[in-house]
C-alpha cells in the first residue's frame, strides 16, 4: 500500500507531553512538544533512561492504558488520543515493537503469532493469509513458518514480534530497539526493510541507546536527556556540525576523531576498534563523560570472606571442558549443537558470538545446568555436570539471563542488588547486612550509574540499566564464571564501558566470563578473544 504523503498535517503530535509513574513522583517525561509528519523517518536516541523508551510506549498508548502512571499534555496519533481511543483504532494507526518481545508473543506458533492481529481485526481469510506470508518473508522467518515460538532464539522471537507488527500494516510503526538482538546479518535485512517502508511513505519512529546504523539512515534525529528533547534535526547535519555534543549526550563514543564527512559510522566505529585494539594495555582506569556516574575500576572491592573467598586456582587444571557435545530439544527434535568442544582456563574473558540460532544461549544454558548435558561431555572443574544438581552449579557460576526481567526478584533496585549476599549468608529479613557488603554494593550502584535510583523498582529502569543492574547483582557474590547473555542490548556507550569494566576487575580477581553478544566490537581492545557458534558448531 503506498502511503506517499499527501497532506502537511502532522501524523503525530505531542504538545508539553509530560509522564510519572507514580504521582508523587518526579517524572521521566518533561514537557516534550514536537511534530512528525506523514512519511517521516525519525530516529529518537539517548543514553539509558534518557526517556526515549517511555516517549515509544505512549505513542503506542501501553502508557498509561496499560502499564499505569500519569500523563499530562496533548498526545494525538493520526488526531486520536491512543490512551482513549479504543484498542482496534489505535493497531490500525500504529504498531509498536517493543524491547523485551516475549512481552508481545502470545500465541504458541510463529504462523499463529503473526496472523492473531489481522484475525483479531476480522480480516478474511485470504487477506490473513497473505499478510503471514509477506512479513515473515520480511523478516526472513518464511522456513520457521510453523515452529513454536519458545523453541526460536531471542533474535528469532524479536523478529517474529517484527513480522506481527507488520501484518497489521499500520501507517506509523515505532521500533524500541529493532536490532537488540539481533546479529549482523539480520540488522543489515532489517535496515533494509526500514528503506523500503519509508520508500512506501510509512511513518516510522526508530528508539535505540546510540547513534547506531539504524539512527545514522533515519533523515531526522532526535536525541533526548532527562526526559526532554535536547537535539532535534537532519541527522547528517547534526553529526557533522554536532558530533561532541553527541558524544556528551552519550550517543557516539568518547574517542577524538574528526567530525565525519563522507564516512558512515559503521566504517568510523572500524576506527575505533583499531584505535581500542592498539592501546589494550591502557586500562588502569574508565573514562569519565561529563555528568556521568561511573568510578574507577580500580576502586570496587569484592567483599569480605564471608560471602564465599575468590579461588584463584593453579591454572593447570581447565575450570570448563567440553568434549563432543551435541544437543537437540526432544528425540525429534532438530540438532541444535553438534561436536562442541572447547577449553575455558581460570580468568579468561571469551566472547561467545554467532548468527541468531546458531545455538549460543543453548550452550549457555548446558553449561549452566538449566538444560541436562548428556553424559560425559562437560567437564566442570573436573566433574561430569550431568551428575551435578543446579544448585551446586549456582555455587559456582552465575547467569544474567538475556532479559533481566526473568531473573529479578526484589521490588527495589538496592534489595536486588544485595539479594545474592543476603541469600548467601541466610540472613533473616531485618538483619543487618555487613558494612563491607554495604560499601560494596554502594559502590557497584554507583559504578553502574544508578546510585540515585536505589529505591525505584527494577522493573521501572531503562532496557539498559536493567542488563546493568543484573549484571552487577550477579558479582555482588563472587563467583567462578560469569555467563553473561546478551548484556549490551540497549545500553548506551557509557553503559558498555560500565560493563567492560565490571567484567573486567571479576577476571582480574580470579573469575572467568562468557559473554553472548552479537556487538563484539564494544569490548575492542579488552583481554578477550572470541569463540564463534556457526549452525550449532563452535569454530575456536
Amino acid at each position: 500500500m503506498d502511503l506517499t504523503v499527501t497532506r502537511k498535517k502532522p501524523i503525530i503530535e505531542l504538545q508539553h507531553v509530560a509522564f510519572r509513574y507514580e504521582a508523587d513522583e518526579g517524572p521521566v517525561v518533561t514537557d516534550v512538544s514536537l511534530a512528525i509528519r506523514p512519511g517521516e523517518w525519525v530516529a529518537i536516541t539517548g543514553h539509558s533512561g534518557s526517556g526515549k523508551s517511555t516517549i515509544a510506549q505512549l505513542l503506542s498508548g501501553y502508557l498509561p492504558r496499560a502499564g499505569g502512571g500519569v500523563r499530562d499534555g496533548v498526545l494525538l496519533v493520526d488526531g486520536l488520543d491512543p490512551a482513549e481511543a479504543s484498542i482496534a483504532e489505535v493497531v490500525q494507526r500504529i504498531g509498536a515493537v517493543f524491547q523485551d518481545p516475549d512481552a508481545q508473543l502470545v500465541q504458541g506458533r510463529v504462523e499463529d503469532e503473526v496472523a492473531f492481529g489481522p484475525e483479531n481485526l476480522r480480516f478474511d481469510v485470504p487477506a490473513i493469509e497473505q499478510r503471514v506470508t509477506d512479513a515473515l518473508a520480511a523478516v526472513d522467518l518464511t522456513e520457521r513458518r510453523y515452529d513454536s515460538v519458545h523453541a526460536l532464539s531471542g533474535g528469532q522471537r524479536q523478529r517474529t514480534a517484527i513480522a506481527a507488527v507488520l501484518a497489521l500494516a499500520p501507517p506509523v510503526l515505532v521500533f524500541d530497539e529493532p536490532v537488540a538482538s539481533l546479529d549482523v546479518n539480520s540488522r543489515r535485512r532489517f535496515l533494509a526493510l526500514l528503506r523500503q517502508l519509508h520508500r512506501e511513505g510509512r511513518t516510522l519512529i526508530t528508539v535505540s541507546g546510540r547513534l547506531d546504523e539504524l539512527a545514522q539512515a533515519a533523515p531526522r534525529l532526535i536525541v533526548m536527556e532527562g526526559g526532554k528533547v535536547m537535539i532535534d534535526g537532519p541527522t547528517d547535519e547534526l553529526i557533522s556540525r554536532k558530533w561532541a555534543h553527541l558524544v556528551e549526550l552519550g550517543v557516539l563514543p568518547g574517542q577524538s576523531l574528526p567530525p565525519p564527512c563522507t564516512e558512515s559510522l559503521a566504517q568510523r566505529h572500524v576506527k575505533i576498534s583499531e584505535a581500542s585494539q592498539a592501546s589494550q594495555a591502557s586500562h588502569t582506569a574508565e573514562e569519565h563523560l561529563p555528568g556521568a556516574a561511573y568510578v574507577e575500576e580500580g576502586s570496587l572491592s569484592m567483599g569480605p570472606a564471608k560471602i564465599g573467598k575468590r579461588l584463584r586456582g593453579s591454572g593447570r587444571e581447565p575450570l570448563l571442558q567440553i568434549q563432543g557435545l551435541s544437543f537437540a530439544y526432544g528425540k525429534a527434535g532438530p540438532t541444535v549443537l553438534q561436536d562442541v568442544n572447547l577449553t575455558l582456563n581460570v580468568g579468561e574473558w571469551r566472547l561467545l558470538c554467532g548468527e541468531n540460532g546458531s545455538g549460543k544461549t543453548t550452550l549457555s544454558r548446558l553449561l549452566m545446568g538449566l538444560l541436562s548435558p548428556p553424559r560425559g561431555t562437560i567437564w566442570w572443574q573436573g566433574q561430569d555436570v550431568a551428575k551435578l544438581t543446579l544448585y551446586e552449579l549456582a555455587g559456582d557460576i552465575g547467569y544474567v539471563f538475556q532479559q533481566p526481567e526473568h531473573q529479578f526478584v526484589a521490588a527495589t533496585v538496592w534489595e536486588e542488588l544485595i539479594y545474592g549476599p543476603r541469600f548467601q549468608m541466610r540472613l533473616r529479613p531485618g538483619d543487618a547486612l555487613p558494612q563491607e557488603i554495604i560499601e560494596r554494593a554502594e559502590e557497584l550502584l554507583q559504578s553502574i550509574g544508578l546510585s540515585e535510583r536505589g529505591e525505584v523498582s527494577p522493573y521501572l529502569l531503562s532496557g539498559g540499566e536493567k542488563r546493568l543492574l543484573s549484571a552487577a547483582a550477579a558479582m555482588m557474590v563472587p563467583k567462578k564464571l560469569y555467563i553473561l547473555d546478551e548484556p549490551t542490548a540497549g545500553a548506551d556507550y557509557r553503559g558498555t564501558r560500565a560493563l567492560a569494566a565490571l567484567c573486567r576487575r571479576a577476571v582480574r580477581e580470579g573469575a572467568s566470563v562468557i559473554m553472548i553478544t552479537h556487538e563484539p566490537e564494544c569490548f575492542a581492545g579488552e583481554p578477550l578473544t572470541i569463540w564463534m557458534m556457526d549452525q550449532g558448531r563452535l569454530q575456536l
